[in-house]
């Protein structure tokens, strides 16, 4: 997302769930979504191949 459309998405998720903040609150919320982006975008933009398989699923086992 670019910094436009985070910041749409922000005021539109605050205003989904009835949150009415005031300005400086508002700038925080969008300086943690934007570190996130930025934080998830590294990993967003490595290559992934067919060979690369998703971390198994834990099972748990009965204890006897």
């Amino acid at each position: 997302m670019n910094p436009t459309e985070l910041e749409a998405y922000v005021d539109a998720a605050l205003a989904l769930h009835g949150f009415r903040l005031t300005d400086a609150t508002r700038a925080e919320v969008l300086k943690q979504f934007t570190l996130g982006a930025t934080i998830a975008s590294g990993f967003l933009a490595l290559p992934l191949g067919p060979e690369d398989e998703m971390a198994p699923v834990f099972t748990p086992v009965a204890h006897p």
